[in-house]
Order: C-alpha cells, then sequence, then structure tokens
C-alpha cells in the first residue's frame, strides 16, 4: 500500500507522524480481518450449507470491502474516521453468527456502540445516568465508561482525542444537555393520533446507515411526512396496513444529527412509537419475501429477472437504495396485481406499499 512522501511531511508537521500510525493501525485490522475470512473454513458449497449461512458469508464479505473503501476512496486524511471500525465490527459479527449456525449454537447478541462515544467501541451492559435536571435512563455503556459512571454519575464523557489534533491540544470533553422537550431530538419519539401539527424530530443513533421503525399497537391509516426530502424519492409516505397494527422499517439515508417529520393520523388516537435500528434488523432474501406496508429488504441474488405482486390500495413502489440507504432508482411501480421487473442486483430495496405484497426471482 503506497504512502507517498510521508517523511517529508513527519519533519514539517509533527502530527502527521500520528495520522500514519492511526492509518497503519486501521490497515493492519482491515488486513487481518481479510486473513480471517481467507482462513475460514465455510464453502458455499459444501454439503449442509443453508441460504442463512451463505448470506452471513456474503455480509462478512461486503463488509470487508466496504471497509476498505471507505479507508481509500472516503480519504485516506481522515484517519479517525468511524466508518471503517464499523464495518469491520458488522465484519466480525457476521464470522461470529456464520460460526453459531455451523455448529448449531444461537446467535450472538450484539450491544450497540457506546452513548457516550461510538469511538469507544462496543457497549458491554447498561449503567443508568441522568444528564443534569433530567430523568435518569438505561443507557449502553463501554466498560471504562461504566466504571466511571459507577465511580461519579457526572454526565461529562471524556472523549478521545481526534487522531488529527495539533500537538499540544487538550483532550475535548462532550457536555449532555439536560433531558430536551418532545420536539427536540430524541432517541424514541412517541404520541396519539396527529393532525400534522407537531414537528418531531428523531436523533440519529451512532451507528450509519440507519432505519426508522413506525410502529403502533392497534390497526391504523398513517401518513409520514419528512421535512427533509434529502435522499429520498418523495417526502410523504403512506404507511397505511391490511388492517393489522403498523411496523413499517423507513430508511434514514441522513448523516445529520436528528431528521424531522410529521405524522397525520385518520381518525381515532392510536398510540406511536418511532425508533431507530440498525442494518441488521432489514430482512434478507435469495428467492422470495413477503410483508406488509412499507419496508426495506435486502436481496442477495444475482441479477434478472423478477416478480412483484401486490393487494391494496394505491400505489406500491419498488425502489432501489445506494450502500447508505438514499434513493438510488425506481425499479418497479404500479397497482394491485402482478407485474414482472428486472433485479438490478444484490442491494438494499426499499418497498413502499399500503397493502400486502410479495417479491421474488423470476
Amino acid at each position: 500500500m503506497r504512502r507517498g512522501g510521508a517523511g517529508g511531511l513527519r519533519r514539517l508537521w509533527p502530527w502527521r507522524a500520528r495520522d500514519e500510525s492511526a492509518l497503519a493501525e486501521i490497515e493492519a485490522e482491515i488486513t487481518a480481518f481479510g486473513e480471517a475470512l481467507n482462513a475460514h473454513s465455510f464453502s458455499p458449497g459444501q454439503p449442509g450449507a443453508t441460504d442463512a449461512m451463505r448470506a452471513e458469508l456474503a455480509r462478512a464479505l461486503d463488509a470487508y470491502e466496504q471497509a476498505k473503501q471507505e479507508l481509500f476512496v472516503s480519504g485516506r486524511a481522515r484517519a479517525d474516521t468511524l466508518d471503517v471500525p464499523r464495518a469491520l465490527d458488522e465484519g466480525r459479527h457476521a464470522l461470529a453468527c456464520l460460526d453459531a449456525l455451523l455448529t448449531d449454537e444461537p446467535l450472538p447478541e450484539r450491544m450497540p456502540f457506546c452513548f457516550f462515544d461510538a469511538r469507544h467501541g462496543r457497549a458491554v451492559r447498561q449503567a443508568r445516568w441522568a444528564p443534569p435536571g433530567g430523568i435518569a435512563r438505561d443507557i449502553d455503556v463501554c466498560a471504562a465508561d461504566a466504571v466511571r459512571l459507577t465511580e461519579s454519575p457526572s454526565p461529562v464523557a471524556p472523549q478521545p482525542e481526534p487522531v488529527s489534533a495539533l500537538p499540544g491540544a487538550q483532550p475535548r470533553t462532550a457536555k449532555f444537555p439536560p433531558m430536551a422537550p418532545l420536539s427536540d431530538p430524541q432517541p424514541q419519539v412517541s404520541g396519539k393520533g396527529s393532525s400534522g401539527e407537531q414537528t418531531h424530530q428523531l436523533a440519529m443513533p451512532s451507528y450509519r446507515p440507519a432505519l426508522m421503525v413506525f410502529s403502533t399497537n392497534e390497526r391504523g391509516r398513517v401518513n409520514l411526512r419528512f421535512e427533509d426530502r434529502k435522499g429520498r424519492s418523495s417526502w410523504l409516505y403512506r404507511l397505511t396496513g391490511d388492517g393489522a397494527p403498523l411496523i413499517a422499517r423507513i430508511p434514514l439515508p441522513e448523516a445529520k444529527k436528528a431528521v424531522a417529520f410529521r405524522v397525520f393520523a385518520a381518525g381515532g388516537r392510536e398510540a406511536w412509537t418511532v425508533t431507530s435500528a440498525p442494518l441488521r434488523d432489514v430482512p434478507r432474501f435469495y428467492d422470495e419475501i413477503n410483508g406488509t406496508g412499507s419496508d426495506v429488504v435486502h436481496y442477495r441474488g444475482e441479477p434478472g429477472p423478477g416478480v412483484l405482486r401486490y393487494e391494496g390500495p394505491s400505489v406500491i413502489q419498488l425502489e432501489a437504495l445506494d450502500e447508505r440507504l438514499a434513493y438510488r432508482v425506481t425499479v418497479t411501480e404500479g397497482s394491485s396485481g402482478e407485474r414482472t421487473f428486472q433485479w438490478p442486483g444484490r442491494g438494499y430495496y426499499q418497498v413502499r406499499s399500503a397493502g400486502a405484497w410479495s417479491l421474488s426471482a423470476a
């Protein structure tokens, strides 16, 4: 791997040596993970191999490629980027799931990243914490912050010094504000009915990309309107189901701190909840999948003909998403019935629907 003239930079700007050191560590992690992939004994064609096993291997390979892309395409200067560690974490979890499937063991649990800073790594347990003047709640924390909260429940969490910090710079600390009103960004937003008079804000999680999960306890007809269309094909989502309670997964392609939306519920005061979820919650399939209402799916098959079947009101749309869950292109759309289309290939797809549907490879 080329490093192009770093020696002179080290003489003129000493902190660049630390950049190169961090970069070397990241490269070593990617190399080690690649070697682990090559050394793994599983083969997709071996006797007893299942689609679930092949899917986990594919997820690990995708994570490896993403880690390399994030490091070299996004810019080598960003040695402290979180994208590479997240991709490697995804890949290691995929291999752990593959090992569990091969030995007929339960799939390993996976904690989210540390609440205070994703750079701390995966959380190891939950701890009770309250911001100044706020309400105590359970948060997911790394081992170091768990000890810190045990010793002193201070709302100030020490942050690791950025790799690109200048010599002599003091490490930064993050101060968490008191609990905010409902209209401010929240990790979970709840309400009853709505006529769209209030703009809610769902705080983006530390992991990227992510999903929004909109759910109700009772059946209902809901329209969800986003305040920013960027990364989407339209502002408005119709979430009406088939008479059952709603559970809709919607992509969150934005990289900002929160996503703003309004809820329009037709009649009644049904309770609803909005929260975020990681990509591992996206259902994967090779041959066929079915569902109701809006959802995000991960097609693992090859490019070729596909079939969409739909029963419901209004129009159904199948949209291809990019690797960050932003809208790329509409693959097919139409009213109730059956239609054929062409799968562009493996990737994430969004189904925008108000009824029952099925997708398959022809």
